[in-house]
């Protein structure tokens, strides 16, 4: 019976040992967490490939040089600007969820769909300008900011002022951010 017992915590402990490395290595562990819901390097990592790639763009049509962007510091505020960017669209998505029952996703998912029918080349530009594909670019950027423009319609409704009660949720909010480069000042990430 104590073989067994061991060959089970053996092979247990390295299935768990694995899947950690492979979940590590990968990006699926937390890197902030708003109040219980949590920020994944993974989310970082897609959202700042997309920031960075725009940022290029953005740069070689003004004409300056994008290999600006290489700096360490240049990555970092990229990486500080996406996390920052995570966390309002999570706290836009609370609010949401607060205010209103689930119908603002189905809404969220009409307009959406709608914008994409009424923009044919929508696939090809978000490639381009972000180097996302059309699946990827509606749930990074789309998806968050028909979530945001229905918030503001909701409180638009009942003469209410979006940047002030984002500005007020966001000092009343838990953030804790585990990467030691950044950190929540009650209002925005920093870089440390």
């Amino acid at each position: 019976m104590s073989y067994k017992i061991s060959l089970i915590s053996f092979v247990f402990l390295m299935s768990a040992g694995l899947g950690s490395y492979f979940a590590i290595r990968n990006g699926f562990y937390p890197v902030a967490f708003v109040d219980f819901n949590l920020i994944t390097e993974k989310q970082i990592q897609k959202d700042f490939a997309a920031a960075y790639k725009y940022f290029q763009n953005a740069l070689l049509v003004s004409g300056s040089d994008p290999r600006s962007l290489e700096t360490l510091e240049a990555r970092r505020e990229i990486r500080r600007a996406t996390l920052d960017k995570l966390i309002i669209d999570e706290l836009v998505y609370e609010e949401l969820e607060v205010r209103t029952n689930d119908d603002f996703k189905s809404i969220a998912e009409k307009n959406v769909e709608q914008y994409i029918q009424n923009n044919a080349n929508i696939s090809e530009g978000a490639e381009k300008i972000y180097g996302l594909n059309l699946a990827d670019f509606k749930s990074q950027v789309l998806m968050p900011q028909a979530y945001k423009e229905i918030l503001e319609g909701r409180m638009f409704l009942t003469k209410e002022n979006f940047d002030e009660r984002l500005k007020n949720k966001k000092s009343s909010v838990r953030v804790i951010i585990l990467s030691p480069d950044l950190k929540w000042d009650g209002s925005s990430v920093k870089l440390q």
